[in-house]
């Protein structure tokens, strides 16, 4: 029999089993955080909006400010990100669904802070315009893609209900880690998606 054998022989059985316990337990304290929200499921949490399964890690790609700078999406990821683009002209709509993203956003109260509205015009020339919505909102964060990353970067959002580019638009869910992991139809109740990200924010401390 080895020493270690024989150490192992030397702790009680039950002495053992309070230690494995102990370090489970600790395990779960210092991975919830990170694990929280793929915890998140249709039954448990009646969740509003389409959930990717599995959530799908986001590539980084080039964008660019209204003032010309290039931005990286990766340097965004850290907070929960809504996610909305624009394939032409910000109308109507466009504007409602913008407002609605932003009451969203406020109704989340001291959390108001890790949420984030990204807005991505599709078409260069409408960068200009929309970022004219900073006035009225400044929290939102208004980039474009040129056409070269374009199709790099809506690639990654493609689903089967529709995408920017090949069906209906969509607002998308990013979480801190810069994992696609829900999906809403424009014309959603901003009522289902405060719902479900205040339940992601109880959920969840990243971001």
């Amino acid at each position: 029999m080895t020493v270690t054998d024989q150490q192992e022989n030397s702790i009680p059985k039950g002495k053992s089993k309070r230690q494995r316990w102990l370090l489970l337990a600790l395990l779960a304290v210092f991975l919830a955080p990170a694990i929280a929200p793929w915890l998140w499921t249709p039954d448990s949490f009646r969740n509003k909006g389409g959930l990717v399964e599995p959530p799908r890690a986001l590539s980084s790609v080039v964008l660019a400010s209204p003032d010309g700078a290039s931005v990286e999406l990766k340097s965004l990821f850290g907070k929960w990100t809504y996610v909305y683009f624009i394939s032409g002209a910000c109308d109507a709509q466009c504007q409602q669904v913008i407002g609605s993203l932003e009451r969203v956003r406020i109704a989340q109260g001291k959390n108001a802070r890790r949420l984030r509205l990204l807005l991505i015009p599709l078409l260069p020339e409408q960068l200009s315009a929309v970022s004219q919505v900073r006035l009225d909102l400044p929290e939102a964060v208004v980039l474009g893609v040129s056409a070269e990353e374009k199709d790099s970067l809506v690639s990654q959002f493609l689903l089967d209900s529709g995408s920017p580019l090949t069906g209906e638009s969509r607002i998308y869910l990013v979480d801190p880690l810069g994992n696609l992991m829900m999906s809403y139809p424009i014309d959603a109740d901003p009522s289902d998606l405060s719902k479900d990200i205040g339940r992601l924010l109880r959920a969840s401390h990243i971001g």
